[in-house]
Protein backbone atom coordinates (compact mmCIF):
# COMPACT_ATOMS: atom_id res chain seq x y z
CA UNK A 1 0.00 0.00 0.00
CA UNK A 2 1.16 3.41 -1.12
CA UNK A 3 0.39 6.89 0.96
CA UNK A 4 0.96 10.57 0.01
CA UNK A 5 -0.64 13.72 -0.55
CA UNK A 6 -2.84 11.88 -3.00
CA UNK A 7 -4.44 9.93 -0.80
CA UNK A 8 -3.74 6.28 0.08
CA UNK A 9 -3.86 3.50 -3.09
CA UNK A 10 -3.01 -0.51 -3.33
CA UNK A 11 -4.67 -3.90 -4.49
CA UNK A 12 -7.38 -4.50 -2.65
CA UNK A 13 -7.08 -7.90 -0.22
CA UNK A 14 -3.19 -8.13 -1.20
CA UNK A 15 -1.61 -4.75 -0.16
CA UNK A 16 -4.41 -3.02 0.89
CA UNK A 17 -6.44 -4.97 3.38
CA UNK A 18 -10.40 -4.01 3.74
CA UNK A 19 -9.72 -3.48 7.61
CA UNK A 20 -6.74 -0.82 6.67
CA UNK A 21 -9.66 1.03 4.05
CA UNK A 22 -12.16 1.27 6.99
CA UNK A 23 -9.05 2.52 9.75
CA UNK A 24 -7.86 5.43 6.99
CA UNK A 25 -11.76 6.14 6.91
CA UNK A 26 -11.87 6.57 11.10
CA UNK A 27 -8.65 8.50 11.04
CA UNK A 28 -9.63 10.96 8.74
CA UNK A 29 -12.89 11.26 10.79
CA UNK A 30 -10.84 11.48 14.12
CA UNK A 31 -8.74 14.02 12.53
CA UNK A 32 -11.29 16.36 11.31
CA UNK A 33 -13.82 15.53 13.58
CA UNK A 34 -16.93 16.43 11.95
CA UNK A 35 -20.47 15.28 11.96
CA UNK A 36 -21.57 14.89 8.60
CA UNK A 37 -19.40 13.51 5.25
CA UNK A 38 -19.67 13.12 1.81
CA UNK A 39 -19.21 9.73 -0.17
CA UNK A 40 -18.56 9.03 -3.35
CA UNK A 41 -16.07 6.12 -5.85
CA UNK A 42 -15.54 5.32 -9.29
CA UNK A 43 -16.30 1.97 -11.26
CA UNK A 44 -13.80 -0.29 -10.30
CA UNK A 45 -15.46 -3.36 -9.17
CA UNK A 46 -14.13 -3.15 -5.66
CA UNK A 47 -15.42 0.33 -5.38
CA UNK A 48 -18.79 -0.65 -3.54
CA UNK A 49 -16.95 -3.39 -0.42
CA UNK A 50 -14.76 -0.29 -0.37
CA UNK A 51 -17.86 1.66 -0.09
CA UNK A 52 -19.22 -0.33 3.01
CA UNK A 53 -15.84 -0.57 4.83
CA UNK A 54 -15.95 3.38 4.95
CA UNK A 55 -19.73 3.88 5.61
CA UNK A 56 -18.86 1.07 8.58
CA UNK A 57 -16.32 3.51 10.06
CA UNK A 58 -18.21 6.94 9.16
CA UNK A 59 -21.25 5.37 10.71
CA UNK A 60 -19.22 4.45 14.35
CA UNK A 61 -18.35 7.86 14.55
CA UNK A 62 -22.19 8.74 14.72
CA UNK A 63 -22.09 10.74 11.20
CA UNK A 64 -24.62 11.27 8.66
CA UNK A 65 -22.79 10.49 5.41
CA UNK A 66 -24.34 11.73 1.88
CA UNK A 67 -23.41 8.70 -0.27
CA UNK A 68 -23.16 9.92 -4.20
CA UNK A 69 -22.73 6.30 -5.79
CA UNK A 70 -20.68 6.90 -8.32
CA UNK A 71 -19.38 10.29 -9.13
CA UNK A 72 -16.23 12.10 -10.07
CA UNK A 73 -13.21 13.22 -8.30
CA UNK A 74 -14.14 16.98 -9.66
CA UNK A 75 -17.48 16.70 -8.49
CA UNK A 76 -17.24 15.64 -5.12
CA UNK A 77 -14.49 18.12 -4.57
CA UNK A 78 -16.92 20.97 -6.08
CA UNK A 79 -20.08 19.75 -3.00
CA UNK A 80 -17.32 19.32 -0.72
CA UNK A 81 -16.57 22.95 -1.42
CA UNK A 82 -20.09 24.21 -1.68
CA UNK A 83 -21.14 22.29 1.56
CA UNK A 84 -18.49 22.70 3.58
CA UNK A 85 -18.19 18.66 4.58
CA UNK A 86 -15.35 16.69 4.51
CA UNK A 87 -15.59 13.60 1.52
CA UNK A 88 -13.63 10.48 1.10
CA UNK A 89 -13.40 9.36 -2.72
CA UNK A 90 -12.73 5.96 -3.56
CA UNK A 91 -10.68 5.68 -6.31
CA UNK A 92 -7.01 5.02 -7.57
CA UNK A 93 -7.51 7.54 -10.47
CA UNK A 94 -5.42 6.22 -13.62
CA UNK A 95 -4.05 3.04 -12.00
CA UNK A 96 -5.39 -0.07 -13.38
CA UNK A 97 -8.86 -1.67 -12.49
CA UNK A 98 -7.59 -4.26 -9.68
CA UNK A 99 -5.97 -0.80 -7.31
CA UNK A 100 -8.12 1.07 -5.56
CA UNK A 101 -7.65 3.94 -2.88
CA UNK A 102 -9.07 6.78 -0.77
CA UNK A 103 -8.59 10.71 -1.92
CA UNK A 104 -9.11 12.91 1.73
CA UNK A 105 -10.94 16.03 0.94
CA UNK A 106 -11.37 19.37 3.44
CA UNK A 107 -13.06 22.48 2.60
CA UNK A 108 -13.57 21.47 -1.33
CA UNK A 109 -9.43 20.79 -1.41
CA UNK A 110 -7.26 17.97 -1.09
CA UNK A 111 -5.10 17.45 2.35
CA UNK A 112 -1.75 19.51 2.19
CA UNK A 113 1.21 17.80 3.08
CA UNK A 114 1.46 18.46 6.67
CA UNK A 115 -2.59 17.11 6.78
CA UNK A 116 -1.89 14.05 5.45
CA UNK A 117 1.27 13.26 7.45
CA UNK A 118 -1.10 13.97 10.67
CA UNK A 119 -3.21 11.44 9.05
CA UNK A 120 -1.11 8.81 8.26
CA UNK A 121 0.11 9.08 12.13
CA UNK A 122 -3.31 9.48 13.71
CA UNK A 123 -4.53 6.61 15.74
CA UNK A 124 -7.69 4.62 14.72
CA UNK A 125 -10.79 4.33 17.18
CA UNK A 126 -10.39 1.67 19.16
CA UNK A 127 -13.62 0.96 20.67
CA UNK A 128 -16.00 2.04 23.17
CA UNK A 129 -18.72 4.94 22.93
CA UNK A 130 -20.20 3.61 19.81
CA UNK A 131 -22.62 5.98 18.07
CA UNK A 132 -25.35 5.00 15.34
CA UNK A 133 -24.69 6.98 12.32
CA UNK A 134 -27.20 7.08 9.42
CA UNK A 135 -26.43 7.26 5.59
CA UNK A 136 -28.52 9.55 3.05
CA UNK A 137 -28.46 8.79 -0.93
CA UNK A 138 -27.55 11.93 -3.40
CA UNK A 139 -28.30 11.10 -6.77
CA UNK A 140 -27.87 14.89 -8.25
CA UNK A 141 -25.13 17.68 -7.63
CA UNK A 142 -24.54 20.66 -8.68
CA UNK A 143 -21.53 19.95 -10.87
CA UNK A 144 -22.60 19.36 -14.20
CA UNK A 145 -25.19 22.21 -13.51
CA UNK A 146 -22.94 24.47 -12.89
CA UNK A 147 -20.26 24.35 -15.45
CA UNK A 148 -23.11 24.60 -17.97
CA UNK A 149 -24.28 27.56 -16.48
CA UNK A 150 -20.56 28.91 -16.66
CA UNK A 151 -20.36 28.16 -20.62
CA UNK A 152 -23.94 28.93 -21.22
CA UNK A 153 -26.40 26.55 -22.57
CA UNK A 154 -26.11 25.89 -26.92
CA UNK A 155 -22.75 28.08 -26.25
CA UNK A 156 -21.27 25.19 -28.31
CA UNK A 157 -24.12 24.53 -31.09
CA UNK A 158 -22.39 22.31 -33.73
CA UNK A 159 -18.90 21.55 -32.16
CA UNK A 160 -18.61 18.10 -33.15
CA UNK A 161 -16.95 15.58 -30.11
CA UNK A 162 -16.01 12.21 -30.00
CA UNK A 163 -15.45 10.73 -26.34
CA UNK A 164 -13.54 7.72 -24.93
CA UNK A 165 -15.36 7.44 -21.61
CA UNK A 166 -12.48 4.54 -21.10
CA UNK A 167 -15.77 3.24 -18.54
CA UNK A 168 -15.28 5.47 -15.99
CA UNK A 169 -17.24 8.05 -13.86
CA UNK A 170 -17.08 10.79 -16.12
CA UNK A 171 -20.12 8.64 -18.26
CA UNK A 172 -23.05 10.31 -17.18
CA UNK A 173 -22.10 13.83 -16.31
CA UNK A 174 -19.68 13.98 -19.52
CA UNK A 175 -21.94 13.25 -22.04
CA UNK A 176 -25.10 15.47 -20.38
CA UNK A 177 -22.80 18.78 -20.01
CA UNK A 178 -21.97 18.18 -23.65
CA UNK A 179 -25.67 17.71 -25.12
CA UNK A 180 -26.38 20.72 -22.83
CA UNK A 181 -23.99 22.87 -24.69
CA UNK A 182 -24.97 21.79 -28.03
CA UNK A 183 -22.55 19.23 -29.27
CA UNK A 184 -22.78 16.52 -31.36
CA UNK A 185 -21.43 13.63 -29.58
CA UNK A 186 -19.86 10.21 -30.57
CA UNK A 187 -18.98 8.14 -27.55
CA UNK A 188 -16.78 4.79 -26.86
CA UNK A 189 -15.95 2.85 -23.39
CA UNK A 190 -19.49 4.25 -22.61
CA UNK A 191 -20.28 1.23 -19.87
CA UNK A 192 -19.37 2.09 -16.54
CA UNK A 193 -17.29 -0.69 -14.92
CA UNK A 194 -15.82 -2.19 -18.40
CA UNK A 195 -12.23 -1.37 -19.13
CA UNK A 196 -11.34 -1.50 -22.71
CA UNK A 197 -8.24 0.33 -22.77
CA UNK A 198 -5.05 1.55 -20.15
CA UNK A 199 -6.93 3.22 -17.64
CA UNK A 200 -4.48 6.36 -17.96
CA UNK A 201 -5.27 7.63 -21.57
CA UNK A 202 -1.59 8.97 -21.41
CA UNK A 203 -0.59 5.61 -21.67
CA UNK A 204 -2.71 4.58 -24.46
CA UNK A 205 -2.75 4.51 -28.26
CA UNK A 206 -6.45 5.52 -27.89
CA UNK A 207 -7.11 3.51 -31.42
CA UNK A 208 -10.72 3.47 -30.75
CA UNK A 209 -11.49 7.45 -30.00
CA UNK A 210 -9.03 8.11 -33.06
CA UNK A 211 -11.34 5.92 -35.10
CA UNK A 212 -14.12 7.60 -34.19
CA UNK A 213 -13.25 10.83 -34.63
CA UNK A 214 -12.09 10.21 -38.18
CA UNK A 215 -15.29 8.03 -39.15
CA UNK A 216 -17.76 11.29 -38.24
CA UNK A 217 -15.39 14.59 -38.71
CA UNK A 218 -15.03 15.57 -34.89
CA UNK A 219 -12.92 19.01 -33.99
CA UNK A 220 -12.27 17.27 -30.97
CA UNK A 221 -11.49 14.01 -28.90
CA UNK A 222 -11.65 13.72 -25.22
CA UNK A 223 -10.40 10.40 -23.11
CA UNK A 224 -11.14 10.32 -19.71
CA UNK A 225 -9.38 8.23 -16.78
CA UNK A 226 -11.06 6.25 -14.16
CA UNK A 227 -12.56 9.06 -12.25
CA UNK A 228 -12.42 11.77 -14.50
CA UNK A 229 -9.85 13.95 -13.42
CA UNK A 230 -7.16 13.58 -15.73
CA UNK A 231 -7.90 13.93 -19.60
CA UNK A 232 -6.18 13.39 -22.95
CA UNK A 233 -7.67 15.49 -26.27
CA UNK A 234 -7.30 14.62 -29.55
CA UNK A 235 -7.04 17.34 -32.14
CA UNK A 236 -9.23 17.07 -35.69
CA UNK A 237 -6.49 15.29 -37.36
CA UNK A 238 -6.62 12.51 -35.15
CA UNK A 239 -3.25 13.60 -33.81
CA UNK A 240 -2.64 13.02 -29.36
CA UNK A 241 -1.81 15.37 -27.96
CA UNK A 242 0.12 15.64 -24.49
CA UNK A 243 -1.16 16.79 -20.93
CA UNK A 244 1.45 19.65 -21.23
CA UNK A 245 -0.13 20.71 -24.19
CA UNK A 246 -3.99 20.99 -23.44
CA UNK A 247 -2.90 22.43 -20.03
CA UNK A 248 -1.34 25.53 -21.86
CA UNK A 249 -4.26 26.03 -24.32
CA UNK A 250 -6.51 25.83 -21.61
CA UNK A 251 -4.55 28.61 -19.79
CA UNK A 252 -3.68 30.51 -22.82
CA UNK A 253 -7.86 30.95 -23.15
CA UNK A 254 -8.85 32.03 -19.21
CA UNK A 255 -5.37 34.09 -18.89
CA UNK A 256 -6.12 37.23 -20.45
CA UNK A 257 -9.69 37.60 -18.58
CA UNK A 258 -7.65 37.24 -15.20
CA UNK A 259 -7.17 40.74 -13.33
CA UNK A 260 -4.44 39.25 -11.60
CA UNK A 261 -2.45 37.04 -14.19
CA UNK A 262 -0.83 34.67 -12.05
CA UNK A 263 -0.21 31.02 -12.46
CA UNK A 264 1.10 28.30 -10.96
CA UNK A 265 1.82 24.86 -12.18
CA UNK A 266 4.19 21.73 -11.14
CA UNK A 267 7.87 21.63 -11.97
CA UNK A 268 7.20 19.23 -14.31
CA UNK A 269 5.19 21.16 -16.38
CA UNK A 270 6.10 22.04 -19.97
CA UNK A 271 7.53 25.57 -19.81
CA UNK A 272 5.29 26.48 -23.30
CA UNK A 273 3.01 27.71 -20.25
CA UNK A 274 5.33 30.77 -19.30
CA UNK A 275 5.30 31.66 -23.24
CA UNK A 276 1.56 32.17 -22.95
CA UNK A 277 1.29 33.57 -19.90
CA UNK A 278 4.51 35.95 -20.03
CA UNK A 279 2.83 36.77 -23.58
CA UNK A 280 -0.22 38.11 -21.56
CA UNK A 281 1.97 40.21 -19.13
CA UNK A 282 1.68 37.45 -16.01
CA UNK A 283 4.04 35.58 -14.24
CA UNK A 284 4.21 31.62 -13.58
CA UNK A 285 5.18 29.78 -10.25
CA UNK A 286 6.43 26.29 -9.71
CA UNK A 287 5.62 24.07 -7.05
CA UNK A 288 6.15 20.60 -5.62
CA UNK A 289 4.31 17.76 -8.17
CA UNK A 290 1.12 17.34 -6.41
CA UNK A 291 -2.19 18.52 -6.78
CA UNK A 292 -2.32 19.64 -3.19
CA UNK A 293 1.19 21.16 -3.76
CA UNK A 294 0.05 23.01 -6.86
CA UNK A 295 -3.65 24.18 -4.40
CA UNK A 296 -0.98 25.26 -1.78
CA UNK A 297 0.97 27.32 -3.78
CA UNK A 298 -1.77 29.02 -5.19
CA UNK A 299 -3.05 30.12 -2.19
CA UNK A 300 0.41 31.15 -0.28
CA UNK A 301 0.85 33.47 -4.40
CA UNK A 302 -2.77 34.54 -4.46
CA UNK A 303 -3.02 32.48 -7.79
CA UNK A 304 -6.51 31.41 -9.83
CA UNK A 305 -5.68 29.76 -11.80
CA UNK A 306 -3.03 26.61 -11.79
CA UNK A 307 -2.54 22.93 -12.89
CA UNK A 308 -0.17 19.70 -13.76
CA UNK A 309 0.87 19.53 -17.04
CA UNK A 310 1.33 15.67 -16.62
CA UNK A 311 -2.06 15.09 -16.32
CA UNK A 312 -3.89 18.04 -18.36
CA UNK A 313 -5.11 18.91 -14.95
CA UNK A 314 -6.20 22.45 -14.90
CA UNK A 315 -7.34 23.90 -11.45
CA UNK A 316 -9.47 26.96 -11.45
CA UNK A 317 -9.69 27.86 -8.07
CA UNK A 318 -12.50 30.27 -8.53
CA UNK A 319 -14.45 27.17 -9.42
CA UNK A 320 -12.58 23.93 -8.00
CA UNK A 321 -9.38 23.20 -6.07
CA UNK A 322 -8.55 20.24 -7.96
CA UNK A 323 -7.53 18.88 -11.58
CA UNK A 324 -10.61 19.10 -13.38
CA UNK A 325 -10.54 17.91 -16.78
CA UNK A 326 -13.87 18.36 -17.85
CA UNK A 327 -13.23 22.45 -16.99
CA UNK A 328 -10.40 22.29 -19.53
CA UNK A 329 -11.84 20.77 -21.99
CA UNK A 330 -14.95 22.91 -22.06
CA UNK A 331 -12.78 25.71 -21.88
CA UNK A 332 -11.01 24.33 -25.00
CA UNK A 333 -14.54 23.33 -26.86
CA UNK A 334 -15.78 26.74 -26.24
CA UNK A 335 -12.81 28.42 -27.86
CA UNK A 336 -12.90 25.95 -30.58
CA UNK A 337 -16.73 27.70 -31.35
CA UNK A 338 -15.05 30.91 -31.53
CA UNK A 339 -11.62 30.28 -33.33
CA UNK A 340 -12.44 26.96 -35.54
CA UNK A 341 -9.22 24.60 -35.91
CA UNK A 342 -6.40 26.83 -36.26
CA UNK A 343 -6.76 26.61 -32.36
CA UNK A 344 -4.70 24.22 -32.33
CA UNK A 345 -2.03 26.04 -33.86
CA UNK A 346 -2.07 28.53 -31.45
CA UNK A 347 0.75 27.63 -28.69
CA UNK A 348 3.86 25.83 -28.54
CA UNK A 349 3.99 22.55 -28.40
CA UNK A 350 7.13 20.79 -26.36
CA UNK A 351 8.00 17.09 -26.66
CA UNK A 352 8.50 15.45 -23.12
CA UNK A 353 9.81 12.22 -22.68
CA UNK A 354 9.16 10.32 -19.79
CA UNK A 355 10.72 6.89 -18.58
CA UNK A 356 10.34 5.22 -15.23
CA UNK A 357 13.22 3.58 -13.60
CA UNK A 358 11.99 0.63 -10.98
CA UNK A 359 13.33 1.42 -7.35
CA UNK A 360 11.82 0.86 -3.66
CA UNK A 361 10.97 4.54 -2.38
CA UNK A 362 13.21 4.29 0.12
CA UNK A 363 16.42 4.00 -2.07
CA UNK A 364 14.62 5.87 -4.88
CA UNK A 365 15.36 8.70 -2.28
CA UNK A 366 19.11 8.21 -1.32
CA UNK A 367 19.89 7.94 -5.76
CA UNK A 368 18.00 11.13 -6.08
CA UNK A 369 20.50 12.88 -3.17
CA UNK A 370 23.51 11.59 -4.29
CA UNK A 371 22.29 13.14 -8.20
CA UNK A 372 21.01 16.36 -6.24
CA UNK A 373 24.89 16.54 -5.10
CA UNK A 374 26.34 15.83 -8.49
CA UNK A 375 24.48 18.86 -10.09
CA UNK A 376 24.37 22.05 -7.36
CA UNK A 377 23.21 24.48 -9.65
CA UNK A 378 20.07 22.22 -9.90
CA UNK A 379 16.33 23.28 -9.29
CA UNK A 380 15.37 21.17 -6.20
CA UNK A 381 11.75 22.45 -5.51
CA UNK A 382 10.65 18.28 -5.78
CA UNK A 383 13.41 15.79 -6.66
CA UNK A 384 15.76 17.50 -9.36
CA UNK A 385 15.51 19.67 -11.97
CA UNK A 386 18.80 20.38 -14.18
CA UNK A 387 18.53 23.00 -17.45
CA UNK A 388 20.65 21.10 -20.36
CA UNK A 389 19.93 24.04 -22.58
CA UNK A 390 17.43 27.16 -22.92
CA UNK A 391 14.93 24.81 -24.22
CA UNK A 392 15.67 21.56 -22.77
CA UNK A 393 15.70 20.39 -18.91
CA UNK A 394 15.16 16.95 -16.91
CA UNK A 395 13.45 16.42 -13.87
CA UNK A 396 14.17 13.41 -11.57
CA UNK A 397 12.11 12.30 -8.59
CA UNK A 398 10.74 9.69 -6.43
CA UNK A 399 7.19 8.63 -7.59
CA UNK A 400 4.98 9.55 -4.60
CA UNK A 401 2.37 6.58 -5.45
CA UNK A 402 4.89 3.86 -7.30
CA UNK A 403 7.87 2.54 -6.36
CA UNK A 404 9.53 4.30 -9.36
CA UNK A 405 12.22 6.93 -10.24
CA UNK A 406 10.35 9.49 -12.83
CA UNK A 407 12.12 11.03 -14.83
CA UNK A 408 10.64 13.31 -17.75
CA UNK A 409 12.12 15.13 -19.85
CA UNK A 410 11.31 18.23 -22.35
CA UNK A 411 12.79 19.86 -25.71
CA UNK A 412 11.62 21.17 -28.58
CA UNK A 413 11.48 17.67 -30.76
CA UNK A 414 10.55 14.29 -29.25
CA UNK A 415 14.14 12.37 -30.12
CA UNK A 416 16.15 15.37 -27.80
CA UNK A 417 13.50 14.54 -25.25
CA UNK A 418 14.12 10.89 -25.52
CA UNK A 419 17.88 11.26 -25.96
CA UNK A 420 18.31 13.47 -22.46
CA UNK A 421 15.49 11.22 -20.48
CA UNK A 422 17.49 7.99 -21.08
CA UNK A 423 21.01 9.85 -20.70
CA UNK A 424 19.77 10.32 -17.30
CA UNK A 425 17.93 6.69 -16.55
CA UNK A 426 21.37 5.54 -17.20
CA UNK A 427 23.26 7.57 -14.87
CA UNK A 428 20.03 6.67 -12.00
CA UNK A 429 21.24 2.86 -13.02
CA UNK A 430 24.71 3.68 -12.16
CA UNK A 431 24.06 5.61 -9.10
CA UNK A 432 22.03 3.06 -7.21
CA UNK A 433 24.28 0.02 -7.60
Amino acid sequence: MITSVSGIRGVPNHDMMIAQVAGFADKFASTTGSDAYLVGRDTRRTGDVMRRAVLAALLSRGATVYDYGVITTPAIFRESRLSGMPAVMITASHNEPEWNGLKFVVGGRGLWEDESARLVEAKAWSGGGYRQGRVKQRSRHAYATDLVERFGEGSCDGVRVAADFGGGAAIRDASWMLRRLGCNTFTVADSPGIFSRIIDPVSDQLSMLRSILIANRCDIGLAFDCDGDRLVIMDNRGRKRSGDYMLTLAISRIIPSLERKRVVVSVDTTQAVDEVVSRSGGEVFRSKVGEANVVSEMEKRGAQIGGEGSSGGLIDGGYNYCRDSMLAALTIISALKREGARLYESVGDYKQYRVAVPMKRSKAAQVVRRLARKHPEADTTDGVKIWLSKRCWVLVRPSGTEDVIRVSAEAGTLAEARKAANRFYKKLKGLSR
